[in-house]
């Protein structure tokens, strides 16, 4: 895809730091006055190393057991190929990850004050299913039941390998993930478990690096994030935490076309109500499209990208707030209303040219959602990670980033362009016409078109300026 013909850019960060408690001041004296800016990425030899072991793991294949022993003979993880039913992620992965991206959802927009709240839910899910992978316990057991409550976790590492495989990747559209951990071995302060990153690298592709935390080692983390994320992201950290074990980090960058592309003549300015009833004069995009959703609280429509993926806008009924409408909402619910679409029908549609970033730390709204354990120092079981003498790990902090733009250009023809909507012969039915004009605060997201699953969902309170 050419720059200048990108109609939508999608950069996600997310983050998992591991954090062992520190019972006295000492320990780690010293280590914050290492860290800073500048530095050299991690030596060759290390990532070296790193690619060398994730390979003899594949190799050997370590007895790694599973269900239906389909990692036998498993090669290196390449997204987007082509998948028989059998390979397709199960339904119960499907409504359980809609159900956390709802769920997360309403934990940032209470947060959100108001405010512009965008958020990658399967960025999140992938760096809590690799910290999963060396849960236990009643850690574990939390873990699951907030973002996979209908499945065992080695069905969840399944399925969302099956899920990533099978991703659209062209220069039309593309949503690409990559994890790494970084983890901090020196023999007194953790020894990392085998399993622990064997499993991450088969199931999840990781880059793992083994550093001494330092002004070198942030470097590498914030180099090795600006790449994956084309640059969008640049100086994640500032630092690295005092008492830091381990960094694990997934970013989600997602590329795409419209299908019908706004023409010029289908853009022009009008006024967009924000959450505060101020009235913004942002550039509008117009079109005509054919999939329209309505029940008792919500309108809105459905907007095709050119392979693979789908834009859902949601807009609140008259006298109906928007958080009240996200309130009603589960994952259930968000499935039947793409379900219960009305197709084959006209839909006069009107859309702000928007912009949007969005930071947030997770640790409390996931503890809210019922996995406190994992944050408490005095009760996380991560002992499938590694261990530390006298103390234990747990996770210190989850930071999210992400970044949106959506606007009218594309390489082919894009979301929201006038389509043909005259019937060919005289005797054809007339089609029903609906408007939505997202001329107030709404919600909208980035669908997976396989199965329905959010990857980015977020609603927009205020346009702003470009």
């Amino acid at each position: 895809m050419k720059n200048g013909k990108r109609l939508l850019v999608v950069a996600l960060i997310g983050i998992c730091v591991m954090v062992f408690a520190c019972s006295c001041a000492g320990g780690n004296a010293g280590r914050q006055g290492e860290m800073g800016s500048g530095g050299q990425p991690a030596s060759e030899n290390q990532q070296e190393e790193c690619v060398d072991l994730m390979r003899q793991w594949e190799e050997k294949e370590m007895g790694l057991e599973q269900e239906k022993g389909r990692m036998e003979g498993m090669d290196e993880v390449e997204g987007g190929g082509q998948q028989t039913e059998e390979e397709q992620p199960a339904e119960a992965f499907c409504m359980d990850t809609t159900d956390f991206a709802i769920s997360l959802l309403k934990e940032n927009v209470k947060e959100g004050e108001g405010g512009n709240v965008m958020i990658s839910p399967v960025s999140v899910l992938a760096v809590l299913s690799m910290t999963a992978n060396g849960a236990q316990g009643d850690t574990l057991s939390q873990m699951m039941s907030v973002m996979a409550k209908n499945q065992e976790p080695d069905s969840l590492n399944d399925n969302l390998k099956k899920w990533m495989d099978g991703l659209t990747d062209t220069d039309a559209a593309s949503l690409k993930l990559a994890n790494a951990i970084w983890f901090n071995e020196d023999g007194q302060q953790l020894k990392v478990e085998d399993d622990f990153l064997r499993k991450n690298a088969l199931y999840y592709n990781a880059d793992i690096y083994k550093a001494p935390f330092n002004k070198n080692t942030l470097q590498s983390i914030n180099a090795w994030t600006e790449e994956k994320t084309d640059g969008k992201i640049k100086n994640l950290l500032d630092g690295m935490e005092e008492d830091a074990v381990m960094y694990l980090v997934n970013t989600a960058v997602f590329d795409a076309d419209w299908k019908w592309i706004y023409e010029p003549y289908q853009v022009s300015d009008s006024f967009f109500t924000n959450g505060e009833g101020v009235q913004e004069n942002v550039p509008f995009m117009y079109s005509t499209e054919r999939t329209y959703i309505e029940d008792e609280n919500i309108t809105g429509f459905i907007k095709p990208y050119k392979e693979g993926y789908r834009f859902v806008a949601l807009l609140p009924k008259e006298g109906i707030s928007l958080e009240e409408c996200i309130e009603k909402m589960d994952g259930e619910y968000f499935r039947r209303l793409l379900a219960q679409a009305q197709t084959e029908v006209i839909v006069e549609t009107g859309m702000p040219k928007f912009h949007a970033d969005y930071e947030a730390e997770l640790e409390d709204m996931l503890a809210g959602l019922g996995m406190e354990n994992a944050f408490d120092v005095k009760t996380a079981q991560f002992q499938g990670i590694g261990t530390s003498p006298g103390k234990n790990i747990y996770i210190s902090r989850i930071i999210h980033k992400t970044d949106i733009s959506v606007g009218e250009l594309g390489t082919e023809a894009a979301a929201a362009t006038v389509e043909e909507a005259v019937a060919g012969a005289a005797d054809e039915p007339e089609m029903e016409i609906f408007y939505v004009y997202l001329k107030r605060p709404f919600l909208y997201a980035i669908v997976e078109e396989r199965t329905d699953i959010p990857v980015f969902i977020g609603v927009l309170n205020e346009v702003g300026q470009e």
